[in-house]
């Protein structure tokens, strides 16, 4: 159990193109090692692509029993609106924020940080590489339902 203890660091990233979208997430648990997931998902803006791999990766840690936990993302408008800066005029984007917002708080503790693009090249490359893969080379998950 003494994986729950200790700070939890997760890195995501959303990417979108024409055709479809992907998720990358790099997960760091306080005893080492790392967990990275490139997701693909069905077509997704950028900024809705963001807001899924914030949430997927938070999932992702409180699953493997994480509880506190820094969030590092290189989109600014996520991490100001998440940390309250902004308000929301488009009624899905509140939906999104309400999601991140109820998920951090199964955390004990949480931050989330801007990061530049250059520090979040990894997660960055997952994401790109789950909006890029061919139809038939991996399975679509489902993403998260807002309805």
């Amino acid at each position: 159990m003494g994986t729950s203890f200790g700070i939890w660091t997760l890195f995501t990233d959303g990417a979108s193109n024409v055709r479809r979208s992907g998720l990358g997430i790099v997960l760091k648990p306080p005893t080492g090692g790392v967990i990275r997931q490139s997701i693909k998902t069905t077509r997704l803006t950028n900024s809705e692509a963001e807001y899924e791999a914030v949430i997927v990766g938070l999932e992702l840690a409180k699953g493997l029993g994480a509880e506190v936990i820094e969030a590092k993302c290189d989109s600014l408008v996520v991490v100001n609106k998440v940390n309250e800066s902004f308000e929301l005029r488009e009624d899905r984007m509140q939906r999104y924020l309400d999601k991140i917002q109820i998920t951090f708080h199964r955390f004990k503790e949480w931050t989330l940080v801007h990061i530049s693009r250059e520090e979040n090249s990894e997660a960055d490359a997952l994401a790109n590489l789950g909006s890029s893969v061919e139809e038939d080379d991996i399975l679509p998950i489902s993403v998260v339902q807002l309805s």
